[in-house]
């Protein structure tokens, strides 16, 4: 019997196969077998699949009782019609983003480093909810977990905050992200991730002009300020245009459409 394995199987193994850390790895097996369809056809895939989940597990396991307390990992289970991941320098403004779009309550500071965990919040728009993952900030030392979430997300926001040389901080994260093989331009080559940018605070210093004449024609970039609900409303609609998904609705003979739990799926599919 054939396994008639969906598109999304081979997008995760694909990165599974490109991956470096044991974590990744693991995150992407659990992916792939849960994405399987479940007949008898794929039964003995199913069974490989948790064969390798099982071995790498102890693998990992065996790896954190000789480092000690090392090798924390973090991953956030995707939810909801896509999931979108933050990314920025400290203090660029990630937590009051999310806090914006979602009903999440990250705390936000004017230091940096407020947010040191992954923190997620749902994003209500077009009878759908989109995931949001605010991040800690990119840096030097940033952990290799923080780029798994990177690899993972559906969509990349990247904050900059429009106060603070934009350009620098966007050059910056580009050259951090390409070390990681994670790639936002799509003429290089590797695990191209879809990327929305988003200029912050620009209701302070109005960088916007000058940052869309430079990156414009690359990338889709987004003015936004907390103090606007029409840049919040176009930032969701962005979104939702870049995460590349159709709806589709539902009904029964001689009732009305189903409005409140469309199905999603990908465009093309």
């Amino acid at each position: 019997m054939p396994a008639n394995l969906p598109p999304q199987y081979f997008d995760v193994e694909k990165k599974y196969r490109e991956a470096k850390e044991l974590q990744e790895k693991l995150v992407y097996l659990q992916q792939m077998l849960s994405v399987v369809p479940k007949h008898k056809g794929t039964e003995k895939l199913q069974a490989e699949l948790k064969t390798k989940i099982s071995k790498l597990k102890n693998t990992i396991a065996k790896q954190k009782k000789s480092k000690g307390s090392g090798g924390i990992w973090y991953q956030v289970e995707k939810q909801g019609a896509g999931q979108v991941v933050l990314v920025g320098l400290p203090n660029c403004g990630k937590s009051t983003v999310l806090n914006t779009l979602t009903n999440a309550h990250a705390a936000v500071g004017d230091y940096p480093f407020t947010t040191q965990l992954p923190k997620v919040g749902m994003m209500e728009f077009k009878d759908i909810k989109i995931q949001i993952v605010d991040t800690p900030p990119l840096h030097d030392d940033a952990p290799a977990w923080l780029f798994g979430l990177y690899r993972n997300g559906d969509l990349l926001l990247i904050v900059l905050d429009a106060t603070h040389e934009p350009a620098s901080q966007f050059d910056t994260i580009h050259h951090a992200l390409n070390e990681k093989n994670i790639f936002i331009r799509k003429q290089e080559f590797g695990d191209f991730k879809n990327t929305v940018i988003l200029l912050n605070k620009v209701d302070v210093n109005d960088g916007y002009t000058q940052f869309v004449g430079q990156y414009g024609e690359e990338f889709v970039v987004v003015p936004f300020s907390t103090h606007s609900e029409e840049q919040t409303a176009l930032l969701k609609e962005k979104l939702f245009d870049e995460l590349h998904i159709i709806r589709v609705y539902t009904k029964k003979i001689g009732r009305p459409v189903v409005r409140n739990e469309p199905i999603v799926l990908k465009q093309g599919t």
